[in-house]
């Protein structure tokens, strides 16, 4: 088995995001991969369907004005769309911790789980939450970021 760096898989995969050169994602994503969103019951198989839907999501503007935020000890640049913010895997499995900013201006957060074939993602799950004020409850049991 040929070792997948994580980081460069998903980081030139979230590049299709923010130049949106969907024709590129077959760099990154095998010809019958297999997309899901569990919260919403939905999967897309085939790399058609997956980037159909990805162009296809209103009102995101490719190449937009990027803004910078710090994240724990680092600065990261944030696109409309989204920014890695952590990548662990081993082998053919990975996971990755993105912050997702909506045309709407929202922001979530996104973990994807994903499988690796031949150096290219064929399975990804991603579940989305988005973020929201600590409730006031939690307070004398939480650290101070």
């Amino acid at each position: 088995m040929t070792e997948v760096n994580h980081r460069q898989l998903m980081d030139g995969f979230s590049s299709c995001f923010l130049t949106h050169e969907w024709d590129r994602l077959g760099e990154y994503v095998t010809e019958d991969a297999v997309w899901e969103y569990p919260q919403s019951g939905e999967r897309f198989r085939g790399i058609a369907n997956i980037r159909g839907q990805l162009e296809s999501y209103p009102d995101l503007e490719p190449g937009s004005s990027q803004l910078e935020e710090v994240i724990g000890d680092a600065t990261y640049a944030l696109t409309p769309m989204y920014t890695v913010v952590a990548v662990e895997g081993s082998g053919n499995r990975g996971t990755a911790l993105i912050r997702a900013r909506y045309p709407d201006g929202s922001r979530w957060w996104v973990v994807n789980l994903y499988e690796v074939r031949d150096g290219k993602i064929f399975r990804s799950r991603s579940f989305f939450a988005p973020e929201f004020e600590p409730p006031d409850w939690r307070a004398p049991f939480r650290d101070t970021a």
